[in-house]
């Protein structure tokens, strides 16, 4: 047996063993959510940080109570209790079905992180919804989620944040813009220096909370060496989930819902320049003619590099057995 054939069948076992451990994982985190975790933390501490904004204690918390957004968004919290705790989870369905996979939705509507997400009122499907759209190259859900990155920062977005600026190069001022709007629309609250310090004490904090599912839950800020260089490889990967995963120095159940990205298929980027044409083996260039409507058929022309420039001057034309008009034109010149 070759080492290919001795490695299959073990790697097989490993996945089989993941994926059992994995759907295990995931009944345990139901019945507990079914019998113990009823309570609406995140909800609760939305609604407490409206009451504490006018009073200047907006960053005051104690464990395991904390807000780290923008202070900004504060106020706006405030019309939660209008809409209520009810309607509020009933969006969360919503945002379900309005996904991009209908995979991913029937997937995450069995799995415990997007019931933790209901049941404690926390928004992270919201980040979802807003991410899945943008990796596939929604312009509206890209602002969305680039707003939600400046406003509600958190490690588990940065693998498709930076894969965005990355490779569409048109958001990058839009994004820098938006930072420096926050920043300047967060110095009149007088809560800046606290906010940006609750960004760097969160990490610590949530490393040692008890539904950390980590491996930093074992091996502390050290499993960090680990896992930057990890999650930056896979983003360049397009592995923008295990990315996420990866590069997150705690990860909460609802944080893992952004492992769906693996689910959604990104769109060819259309923000990036366009590079020059592409050359064919003989040095010449080929274009691509859109596809025509009816029943004529197109046939690619290669012509030299010296005329590429010159393209809109080659007519195409169905083809009349197996030659165009360019070639007949060539052969009579």
């Amino acid at each position: 047996m070759t080492a290919i054939g001795r490695i299959l069948p073990i790697r097989r076992a490993l996945i089989g063993a993941a994926l059992v451990l994995a759907l295990a994982a995931n009944v345990v985190g139901l019945v507990t959510i079914a019998i113990d975790h009823q309570r609406a933390f995140d909800w609760e501490i939305y609604v407490e940080a409206a009451r504490r904004y006018p009073l200047g204690t907006l960053y005051d918390w104690h464990d395991p109570f904390f807000y780290r957004y923008a202070p900004q968004l504060a106020p706006l919290l405030g019309l939660l209790p209008w809409v209520g705790l009810l309607a509020w989870r009933v969006a969360h369905f919503v945002a379900l079905a309005m996904l991009p996979s209908r995979r991913l939705a029937l997937l995450l509507l069995v799995s415990y992180p997007f019931w933790f997400d209901v049941t404690t009122g926390n928004l992270m499907v919201f980040v979802l919804l807003a991410a899945a759209w943008a990796y596939r190259g929604n312009g509206l859900a890209t602002a969305a989620y680039l707003a939600l990155c400046v406003l509600i920062p958190r490690p588990i977005m940065l693998p498709l944040l930076a894969w965005i600026l990355w490779q569409r190069p048109a958001w990058r001022l839009p994004f820098v813009g938006m930072a420096a709007v926050a920043v300047l629309t967060a110095v009149p609250t007088g809560y800046l220096p606290e906010w940006i310090g609750s960004l760097f004490q969160s990490g610590a904090s949530e490393i040692a909370n008890d539904f950390n599912l980590s491996p930093s839950r074992f091996l502390g800020p050290a499993w960090l060496i680990i896992g930057l260089p990890l999650g930056a490889w896979l983003t360049m990967r397009r592995r923008l989930g295990w990315a996420s995963m990866a590069m997150s120095p705690y990860l909460l159940p609802y944080y893992v819902q952004m492992l769906g990205l693996e689910l959604v298929q990104p769109r060819i980027d259309s923000d990036r320049h366009p590079g020059p044409p592409s050359k064919s083996g003989d040095g010449r260039v080929a274009e691509h003619v859109d596809r025509p409507t009816g029943n004529d058929r197109i046939q690619l022309v290669p012509i030299s590099h010296e005329r590429a420039e010159r393209v809109e001057q080659v007519e195409v034309a169905p083809i009349r057995g197996n030659r165009t008009r360019y070639q007949e034109r060539q052969e009579a010149s």
